[in-house]
């Protein structure tokens, strides 16, 4: 049953939200205001057709009216009291006319008529109604917005010379403007920082370390030189008002399901198609001994072409290649709380319920040449490869948020370092990546559903295409192959020794001592050495996972023979007998 001043919100063909104006006494027809429309125009609705939009998910009854205006009558000031009566005779004198006040035609001519007998200007009457109807048809509706003046809530822009808000007092430094370069900072040293429980003070001194001191780097040997810290640096108000007034340590929460009739354009299903889509950050990254730069990394996202949901990425300081976009195919599969938690953030399972590969794969032509063209993929997995073009990158807004975007060709390094140069890791570019993901998957972009929400729609409505593999099997199928080299301190694979369960149960390390070295294949990622693969050339499909080890661990650990049978005793034998070499072989 609809009852005057009820709200109803609309996702499609646009997202808008409709107030039941009036309803006639047959209760056959109703008239709607949209609260987001610029002028005075009023929609004539039947009954019956806006509860089927009900009854089929079409829309939706808000329980809460956020444009509602409740006031303290004590606490107005006598002046906005006036200003509100001064108002409301005009907007009770033209109201009362019921259904004309709601005609186009119509009310023009009692406008024009108030307008001839009282003189009050056309665009001051229309002001008036287009308030009254938008916040709930009360007189209090039409209290003046003075609590508006000076853009509250809206960020200022900055000029070059000149500092925001109030002076500083006893004499100290006039600060710093915080503009969104600066925001950045705020939210990456949010993210980043490494106490063991967050704190604001903690991660606020953090960041004038990382980021607040002089850098420059040393164009022979690309080392990043740290200098004094800089004079103009943002106070620790400033960087707490942001956190709070951007959000940043609050996480993005879970939207509410779909309904199962809700009106949803996008054709297919989940995992029908996926899609891959490779951009640069625009931050030059330290390497691991932080003190080089090892540049600005390219970032692969690979997105559900159905309901936008990105399922998987990969970050990497090489250049855009096929073998990189397969790594992050592979991350499709990967189980997300566990590698979210890797990286410090705790997610729950239904936050980002991806773990899948599709049924096929589109790949920009850039990154399309290399590789065997998608044969493995399909002949493992049977996801079929198709070469398109480069797909808008999903999560850009959320990305943007953090860190600056790039064309994937553009140059990895640059002489002059910005405000996120030469403060970073690769790991922690990581994390950052993870909350945009997360941004994006359970927000979207504002202008629609989440991709959350179609994607668990799409899951129940129209089943999915999905296929789901263990983690470690796609890894190691998509994971290039390198040689590594069996010693009797482990298998050595760039710098570092590793140890698997077929290694030891087949004493390979007590082999190379005694008989020599010798070469395997591993399945490795260079940029995560703590994850890498033994194929067993004996069953296809199979593998093992390889741990790291310490360098002299195997070597120190005692060699245990296994006991031979028990021999009775003989009688000395000649030099060279047969007996005499085989008891030498078996000692």
């Amino acid at each position: 049953m609809f009852l005057r001043n009820d709200l109803l919100q609309y996702n499609a063909p646009r997202r808008r939200t409709m107030r039941v104006l009036w309803i006639d006494p047959a209760r056959t027809m109703a008239w709607l205001f949209d609260m987001d429309g610029k002028g005075c125009d009023v929609e004539s609705a039947r009954i019956q057709d806006l509860e089927a939009d009900l009854a089929s998910g079409r829309a939706r009854r808000m329980a809460d009216d956020p444009w509602l205006v409740v006031a303290d009558q004590g606490a107005v000031k006598p002046g906005h009291l006036a200003l509100r009566d001064r108002a409301w005779a005009i907007v009770s004198a033209l109201t009362a006319d019921e259904p004309g006040i709601y005609e186009a035609r119509r009310r023009g001519q009692m406008i024009a008529d108030y307008t001839a007998r009282h003189g009050v200007s056309h665009p001051t009457i229309y002001r008036y109604l287009r308030r009254y109807w938008q916040r709930g048809q009360t007189p209090n509706a039409l209290l003046p917005d003075y609590s508006n003046s000076g853009a509250r809530g809206k960020t200022r822009s900055s000029t070059a010379g000149i500092k925001r808000g109030r002076p500083r007092r006893d004499g100290a430094s006039p600060g710093i403007n915080v503009d969104e370069p600066m925001r950045r900072v705020f939210r990456v040293a949010a993210a980043t920082y490494a106490g063991t429980r967050f704190s604001r003070r903690g991660a606020y001194e953090s960041m004038l370390r990382e980021f607040f001191s002089e850098r420059r780097v040393l164009p022979e040997t690309l080392q990043v030189v740290r200098g004094a810290a800089r004079e103009a640096v943002p106070s620790f108000g400033q960087f707490s008002y942001w956190l709070d007034q951007c959000r940043i340590l609050r996480g993005t929460p879970r939207p509410l399901p779909l309904p199962p009739h809700a009106l949803v354009d996008a054709e297919g299903r989940p995992g029908a198609a996926f899609q891959v889509a490779a951009v640069r950050a625009d931050v030059q990254l330290l390497g691991s001994d932080r003190r080089r730069l090892a540049g600005r990394p390219v970032i692969y996202l690979v997105s559900d072409m159905f309901s936008g949901m990105v399922t998987g990425f990969h970050v990497s300081l090489e250049a855009p290649a096929w073998r990189h976009a397969l790594l992050a195919l592979a991350n499709c599969a990967a189980d997300k709380p566990r590698q979210a938690l890797r990286h410090g953030r705790a997610i729950a399972a239904q936050d980002w319920p991806c773990r899948h590969l599709p049924e096929r794969l589109l790949v920009p032509g850039a990154l399309a040449g290399g590789g065997d063209g998608g044969r493995a993929l399909q002949d493992n997995f049977g996801v079929r490869c198709l070469t398109g073009i480069p797909a808008e990158v999903p999560a850009r807004t959320a990305l943007e948020r953090r860190f600056g975007l790039l064309r994937a060709d553009a140059p990895a390094l640059s002489a002059e370092l910005g405000p996120l140069d030469g403060a970073l890791e690769l790991h922690q570019l990581r994390r950052l990546v993870i909350d945009a993901i997360l941004e994006h998957n359970l927000q979207g972009d504002g202008r629609g559903a989440a991709p959350l929400q179609l994607w668990d729609w799409g899951m129940r409505e129209r089943g999915a295409a999905l296929k789901q593999y263990a983690e470690d099997l796609v890894r190691c199928a998509l994971l290039p192959l390198q040689d590594a080299l069996v010693t009797e301190e482990g298998i050595s694979l760039n710098g570092q020794l590793y140890t698997c369960a077929k290694a030891v149960e087949e004493r390979w390390f007590d082999r190379a001592r005694q008989r020599g070295r010798w070469v395997v294949r591993l399945a490795c990622d260079e940029q995560e050495p703590e994850c890498v693969y033994l194929p067993d050339p004996a069953a296809p499909m199979r593998f093992h996972a390889c741990q790291p080890v310490q360098r002299g661990v195997i070597a120190a650990q005692p060699f245990a023979r296994p006991e031979a049978p028990a021999r009775r005793p003989q009688t000395a034998a000649p030099y060279g007998s047969f007996e005499r070499i085989v008891a030498g072989f078996v000692n």
